[in-house]
């Protein structure tokens, strides 16, 4: 079992198990913490009722986007700046421990969550400046258009052309990581398949997480977990998938529902981690889009958090935030070429990535007013 030091409940988020089928591992961790526990009670009481009541609308979602679009603040000393990368916009995040990294050396493209209609690499800068911390790597993240304003074709072809753009600029494909939480889980793995398709080179590695990799079920998690999910009810996410995808011949194509992939496309891809709570109703998503990597004989392991919600390392309250963290550092320096590992962050860089961010004059940058 890993374990790498003291948390601030040590008695959670501990590996309980482990198994190993060629190249897929898949490993467990709990029990939930009382703290996680209490964090899922207050959202599913508050979030949870709003989100559920959403309707991919227009006037749905311009009431999303006020909802749930405020920006979050990054982590005290990180340098965002706004740019383009292949002609799409997007942000730099540079935490403290990025700041002297070349891109060149490795870097994160990132793909934000928000269901193909809200949010934007702003309402994520938490989650990303500890993310570029703990890896001490420069994170860029993807502004894509969304639905009403483009198509998920368009997000999909703007994330791909920021990868496009990262290999334009000279970074080398092996100092990459593509990744990317709930839709931009389906975003990241689809930019992959589709630049394996294309012929361009594949990035060193893909980071998933609680990612939506299917569009056209309702069953399994989405029905058994819609008690304890604390933020997306399954409902929703039927709703929003018809919406934007209507035909259901075209919702079950891997282009968008990535986990439909060919074995040969999935045996393909890099080595992949997945991390899912098994409270949430995209835990079958993630588990299953692994297992299916792990049977095309690819390489990928699969995290699973013991009572924990969507996306496990956003909730930087929770001591399972800091193992994920923890254990996303450890996967991808195992994975990434000896000379461009990072550096192992210290406890106390993982405590200060989970601790209080800073407030709107704690990141630095050329951002527009």
């Amino acid at each position: 079992m890993r374990y790498y030091g003291v948390m601030s409940e040590p008695r959670y988020a501990l590996e309980t198990a482990r198994e190993q089928r060629g190249g897929l591992v898949e490993r467990r961790f709990g029990p939930a913490s009382p703290t996680s526990v209490r964090t899922r009670r207050v959202m599913r009481a508050t979030i949870y009722p709003t989100v559920a009541a959403f309707r991919p609308t227009a006037r749905g979602i311009n009431f999303g986007r006020r909802a749930l679009g405020a920006p979050s603040p990054p982590l005290r000393g990180t340098q965002l700046e706004r740019t383009t990368l292949g002609g799409v916009p997007v942000e730099w995040t540079r935490s403290p421990r990025a700041i002297d990294v070349d891109p060149r050396q490795r870097v994160v493209l990132y793909i934000h969550g928000g269901g193909f209609v809200i949010c934007s690499p702003a309402t994520h800068r938490n989650l990303s400046s500890r993310i570029s911390q703990v890896l001490s790597t420069p994170l860029v993240s993807v502004d894509y258009r969304m639905v009403p304003e483009g198509s998920i074709q368009t997000s999909q072809a703007d994330a791909l052309s920021a990868y496009r753009g990262l290999l334009d600029d000279g970074i080398p494909p092996e100092a990459i990581i593509v990744a990317g939480d709930s839709a931009g889980g389906n975003l990241a793995a689809h930019a992959v398949l589709t630049a394996q398709e294309q012929g361009l080179p594949a990035p060193a590695a893909m980071i998933l997480l609680s990612p939506w990799v299917d569009l056209t079920t309702a069953a399994g998690s989405r029905q058994t977990n819609a008690k304890t999910e604390s933020f997306i009810g399954g409902g929703v996410l039927d709703r929003i998938a018809k919406a934007i995808v209507p035909d259901a011949h075209e919702r079950a194509h891997w282009r968008n529902s990535p986990i439909n992939a060919s074995p040969a496309q999935l045996a393909a891809l890099p080595p992949t981690l997945i991390q899912v709570g098994d409270a949430e109703v995209l835990l079958d998503d993630g588990v299953e889009m692994g297992r299916r990597i792990g049977a095309a004989g690819g390489t990928v392991e699969v995290q699973t958090y013991e009572g924990q919600g969507h996306v496990v390392a956003m909730w930087r309250a929770n001591p399972e935030a800091k193992r994920a963290l923890r254990e996303m550092a450890a996967w991808v320096r195992e994975v990434f070429p000896d000379e461009r590992d990072p550096e192992a962050p210290s406890d106390a860089v993982i405590a200060d990535a989970v601790g209080q961010p800073s407030g709107p004059s704690g990141a630095t940058g050329s951002l527009p007013a």
